[in-house]
């Protein structure tokens, strides 16, 4: 569920319950029990965090509500989603702490120091009590609310403050319940504690990696990934990474030193997979060799390939690495055979690195992965290329909106191979065109796969279609 979602939603309902909260009659009789309980399976009960771990105040449910993840997740996904969240959809323009924080993020961010509150106020038996109107005060200030004309049977509760309150709605604080208490009702009674979750490695090396000085002594690593979205994305992608490859980086590196490194963790680093010691890379063993070539480094020592990797050419060479691993082990013969694997890779790099790909909000480049899934192979192994190699020379000579397209459409005169044509393709990628070479190179390698073998398309209808 989208946290804008929810937001909406909460808004209406705030509205309606500004002025008074629904009264909601007594009608007890005398064998009723004698307080108001939140049904236990909706609450948790009383419990200390878990060593190592992280503590959530309140109950997980409202969490997760104001947080915008799913009710449905386990207690090890709550991190890792609540990091994701803050990542995407935390900050306005910058995805870093000079971005400004979305008013999702400020709703979350009150809503844990409000909770925090109420946690204190449940003490150590992490439950809020509330026998009679008498007692109501300071849990109503919490809450954001107050009586309207005293106690009695006409009690009723108005906002006193409308960011609090909003926030008691929004996180479903049974309002209405404590509402019958102060009408004469059954005492409310309510457990509030925290709600323990699982952290990835440890909280000390989270907290630790969040060296700002504005950072307050005894925080948690809730507080670290709610501050720190960089800290969040990193987070989110070593989550996704399985365990002994994401054990092999924390020893690596440690979490502070893969702080750079988080964008191009998040896009990028979730097909890499690391096994005693070796890294396993696209081609397997064979192309190992043309991995080491290529990224100045041996996979057979992961630590110092996975620095390569993630250094060279402002993350390019991880965006060309994960699109090859995302590939089947067949697929992956054509792409990493010695003389293609790098050919291929500066074609994609160009002359010009920037921007480079862990650069915008949303991994870039779709072009990429479907050239490399998408690519279709004649009876000898060989590109499939529509129409021939003339034809294209001639679509390309004809796109002279793109530099870099006139680039290489003077060389197209010269192609001899279908690999060439590939070649340019990794290059065209980096474009974003409904229009560009790829796209129609795509468009016509989908005809021509529905099409029997003897009714290729004739070199004519390509130059045609690709006008």
């Amino acid at each position: 569920m989208k946290p804008l979602f929810l937001l909406n939603t909460s808004l209406c309902l705030g509205i309606c319950l500004s002025t008074s909260v629904c009264s909601v009659a007594l009608g007890a009789s005398s064998d009723t029990p004698t307080t108001t309980t939140v049904p236990s399976a909706e609450v948790p009960k009383a419990a200390p965090a878990l060593a190592g771990g992280a503590a959530i105040p309140g109950p997980l449910r409202s969490f997760l509500r104001m947080a915008g993840i799913s009710q449905k997740i386990s207690t090890e996904e709550v991190l890792p989603l609540l990091a994701r969240n803050i990542a995407v959809e935390g900050y306005q323009g910058r995805k870093d702490s000079k971005g400004r924080p979305t008013e999702f993020l400020l709703l979350l961010k009150r809503y844990v120091d409000q909770a925090r509150e109420l946690v204190r106020l449940a003490g150590p038996e992490g439950v809020i009590r509330v026998s009679g109107c008498e007692q109501a005060d300071p849990l109503l200030s919490i809450l954001g609310y107050r009586l309207r004309h005293g106690c009695g049977q006409d009690a009723s509760l108005e906002t006193a403050e409308p960011e609090r309150a909003f926030l008691t709605i929004d996180s479903g604080f049974p309002l209405a319940e404590l509402e019958v208490t102060l009408q004469g009702g059954k005492p409310f009674v309510y457990p509030f504690t925290v709600s323990p979750v699982p952290v990835l490695f440890s909280s000390a090396e989270w907290t630790q990696a969040d060296l700002r000085d504005k950072r307050a002594a005894g925080s948690d690593v809730l507080d670290a990934l709610l501050d720190d979205p960089v800290l969040a994305r990193l987070y989110w992608a070593m989550a996704r990474m399985d365990n002994e490859t994401g054990e092999a980086f924390r020893q690596f590196a440690g979490i502070s030193r893969l702080l750079p490194s988080a964008p191009i963790l998040d896009f990028y680093g979730s097909h890499i997979l690391i096994r005693n010691g070796r890294m396993a890379v696209p081609g397997g063993e064979t192309a190992e060799p043309a991995w080491k070539n290529l990224a100045g480094a041996d996979p057979s020592s992961a630590k110092d390939f996975v620095a390569r990797l993630l250094a060279k050419d402002d993350g390019w060479l991880a965006a060309y690495f994960d699109t090859l691993s995302r590939l089947t082990p067949a697929q992956q013969v054509y792409f990493t055979e010695a003389h293609r694997l790098p050919r291929f890779y500066d074609a994609l790099r160009g002359r010009d690195i920037s921007p480079g790909p862990a650069r915008p909000v949303f991994r870039p480049d779709p072009g990429l992965l479907l050239l490399v899934t998408r690519l279709r192979f004649d009876a000898n192994g060989q590109p499939s290329v529509p129409g021939n190699l003339q034809a294209w020379g001639q679509i390309l000579r004809q796109k002279t909106d793109s530099k870099i397209v006139r680039q290489w459409a003077k060389h197209a005169n010269q192609w001899k191979s279908p690999d060439q044509l590939v070649e340019a393709m990794f290059a065209f990628s980096r474009q974003s065109s409904e229009d560009g070479p790829l796209s129609i190179y795509l468009m016509l390698n989908a005809i021509e796969s529905a099409r029997p073998a003897g009714q290729r398309l004739s070199p004519e209808t390509v130059r045609l279609l690709g006008e």
